[in-house]
């Protein structure tokens, strides 16, 4: 998992390296706990080392793995679309419900659905882990879809896991207020808006 309400970042920073550990500490951070900052700055620091972007915005709530030693060493974020705009819908010409709903041709409710961002991680199998782990608590919680910003190292991931999100739109940097100025190169890498079924994409990881 690039950007909101606190703000998301619906994006990944997920560069190449040997696998990790199967050893995961894994912590849900909110904005009242005591290593947020901490989480923040680990995600931040990501970007800038991938993209060179200056990341400032991130979701509601932070989940954070850990190493044997208590470091981070991958993250990503979720924002309900309940709770406010969406980070992403500042790239879509109509609300995001709207939008999936054109797409699968039934009616949407905007409770029904969560952006993930701020997907951050020093190797990809932790990004992976992460996606799975995200996957199976958004079924428990009953959300039946997922918003997301990708780029192709994000979908690689997902292709991995066999998950098959479709395309909402492109993300145009334009549409930012500073034209993604901060993002550094990370507009290179042509970033797109993707949904998926959430419960979908559980029952292919349960296979």
């Amino acid at each position: 998992m690039p950007a909101t309400v606190l703000s998301c970042t619906p994006a990944a920073a997920t560069p190449a390296g040997p696998p990790i550990a199967r050893s995961y500490r894994v912590e849900w951070v909110d904005c009242q706990h005591p290593d947020r900052a901490t989480l923040q700055a680990f995600i931040a620091a990501e970007f800038l080392d991938v993209y060179g972007a200056r990341v400032s915005h991130f979701c509601n709530t932070l989940v954070g793995c850990r190493d044997d030693n208590g470091r981070w060493i991958a993250a990503l974020g979720y924002s309900f679309a309940r709770d406010g705009k969406t980070f992403l819908e500042q790239y879509l010409a109509a609300p995001l419900e709207t939008e999936i709903a054109a797409r699968i041709g039934n009616p949407v409710r905007r409770a029904s659905i969560v952006e993930v961002g701020n997907l951050a991680a020093r190797h990809a199998g932790a990004a992976r882990h992460l996606i799975v782990l995200m996957t199976k608590f958004l079924h428990e919680e009953g959300m039946a879809w997922v918003a997301f910003t990708a780029t192709r190292g994000l979908l690689n991931s997902f292709t991995r896991l066999r998950l098959k999100p479709a395309i909402l739109a492109e993300a145009d940097p334009r549409m930012l207020a500073d034209g993604g100025a901060s993002w550094g190169s990370y507009y290179v890498t042509r970033p797109h808006v993707m949904f998926g079924n959430i419960q979908s994409g559980y029952a292919q990881l349960a296979e």
